[in-house]
């Protein structure tokens, strides 16, 4: 006998063109007490020197004469905290995360990172979502993957999503993870006429009828669902029309048709600015905290339950190159968005960046990125055996969240 999965079931009705393409989905229970997490990558490396920069730093400035924040004038950074005697300037295109920061709901971690000598795209993404660095033993499954085998496995169908149209390395080892790109969409193309047909082609008990009807009954329970939300709070939210918007706005829906979701991952890239980085990151960073500020809107009834976090995979090189942006670097940075955060601070060690204190011409790393997710997962998320999901690495807490 065939064993089939409900993903199985999508990825062969999707080929057929009945199901629209990029959902994967599954029939799902309801959980409206779990903590959420979510993991918001941005992919392409972005320059936290630019995101939370040290604007007043005579190194910085010398460094990047033509692109660095200034701390007057009409493009000047938001004025946020001091960091071991170092100001730090918030990008002036994310006024949303200041609005936040201020209300205690938001926390930065500068200076964090993965300790490798690699600067590749690929090689550092897959060190990350592995949750390894250079000096550890490879590992096949991804940190998430790991953290949820650790609490059990199982859970909700709808328990752990992708926003887009596959699941990410970090859970890479978990069979139950499943890919929605947008929960608006997740339908039977040509509806109720195909929706129908399906039915009654699928009549009867094999293995692969049984997944056909889970998944039509699916389909039945996320759109019955999403009418029962209704838009009128998600419009008026503040969503632009972007597309980080668009998967947050996606995950936001799952959370409030209370289908059991507590994880889920967002890919946010685009942030490999080699060339012309103020006006690209201008236009990126505007998104990125209207999105981000939109969906916190968007989910007042369950902020006590959500953490977000953010990750990339490095940061960018102290020295601006030759067309006015930034190539591959080391340390970068991370942003904590939760009811349960300790926020209204910028947490880690300011490495400093003269040049005895770089790491060959980058910031250093001196945050373990790995230190502030275990943080997450131990006090939010019920982990008690982070050995197994970062093996090599010793619990350290920046005090950055509550627990639960």
């Amino acid at each position: 006998m065939v064993n089939l999965s409900r993903r199985d079931l999508l990825a062969g009705a999707s080929a057929l063109t009945l199901v629209r393409p990029g959902v994967k989905a599954a029939f799902a229970a309801d959980d409206s007490t779990s903590d959420i997490l979510i993991v918001l990558f941005q992919r392409g490396a972005c320059d936290w020197l630019q995101m939370l920069a040290p604007a007043g730093d005579a190194d910085y400035v010398k460094a990047r004469p033509s692109i660095h924040v200034p701390t007057t004038g009409t493009n000047a950074g938001i004025g946020l905290a001091t960091l071991d005697g170092v100001d730090l300037y918030l990008s002036n295109s994310a006024p949303e995360l200041k609005t936040l920061y201020d209300a205690g709901s938001l926390a930065f971690v500068h200076a964090t990172g993965l300790y490798t000598s690699d600067r590749s795209h690929f090689l550092c993404q897959d060190k990350m979502e592995k949750g390894t660095a250079d000096a550890d033993p490879k590992q096949n499954t991804g940190w998430l993957a790991r953290h949820l085998a650790s609490l059990g496995g199982g859970g909700p169908t709808l328990g752990t999503v992708a926003s887009g149209a596959s699941t990410p390395v970090s859970l890479l080892g978990d069979a139950g993870a499943i890919a929605i790109s947008n929960a608006s969409a997740f339908n039977v193309a040509g509806g109720t006429v195909n929706f129908k047909a399906l039915r009654n082609i699928n009549a009867g008990n094999s293995a692969y009828r049984q997944v056909a009807n889970e998944t039509l009954n699916t389909v039945t329970a996320v759109q019955n669902g999403l009418s029962a939300v209704g838009t009128t709070s998600t419009a008026s939210a503040g969503y632009t029309n972007g597309a980080l918007s668009q998967s947050l706005q996606s995950v936001g829906q799952l959370i409030k048709m209370n289908v059991g979701l507590s994880l889920a991952t967002v890919d946010f890239g685009s942030w490999d600015m080699h060339n012309n980085l103020v006006s690209e990151f201008r236009a990126r960073t505007t998104e990125f905290s209207k999105a981000i500020s939109a969906f916190w809107t968007d989910m007042a009834n369950y902020q006590n339950r959500i953490t977000l976090v953010t990750m990339t995979e490095f940061g960018r090189r102290l020295q601006e190159n030759s067309s006015q942006g930034t190539d591959h670097g080391s340390a970068s940075g991370m942003l904590v968005l939760s009811g349960s955060v300790n926020g209204g601070k910028v947490y880690g060690a300011w490495p400093g960046l003269a040049p005895s204190q770089l790491d060959t011409g980058d910031l250093r790393v001196t945050t373990d990125y790995r230190q502030v997710l275990a943080e997450i997962l131990a006090t939010r998320h019920g982990e008690h055996n982070l050995a197994s999901v970062f093996p090599t690495v010793k619990y350290a807490p920046l005090g950055l969240m509550r627990a639960s």
